[in-house]
């Protein structure tokens, strides 16, 4: 299926991502291996719909122009500018995202 956006991690999404997966990877191996799976199809999904995550709930966020997309537990954070989707950061959902963002 042809791509209606490009999808790009930015620096600290891509740092988060590693650190998520050599996280679980540290006593699940096979866990690590499903979760990044995961996530290249929550990509492979805003490529083909960029729309596909909601706008988040804070305000202050949504001015900002953020979208969010769950890939339980975890959260990734975009926005889409002239197709293409920027990911900014990828969060546990338990986190404070708002004071984090």
């Amino acid at each position: 299926m042809k791509l209606k956006a490009e999808v790009k991690l930015l620096s600290q999404a891509s740092i988060d991502l590693v650190e998520i997966i050599d996280f679980i990877a540290e006593d699940k191996p096979a866990a690590a291996e499903k979760m990044a799976d995961k996530f290249e199809r929550a990509f492979e999904l805003l490529g083909q719909n960029p729309k596909a995550g909601r706008t988040v709930r804070d305000n202050r966020l949504k001015l900002l122009g953020y979208r969010i997309l769950i890939v339980s537990p975890y959260i990734l954070f975009y926005q889409l500018r002239n197709d293409i989707v920027f990911v900014f950061r990828i969060l546990h959902g338990a986190r404070d995202y708002p004071n984090i963002l």
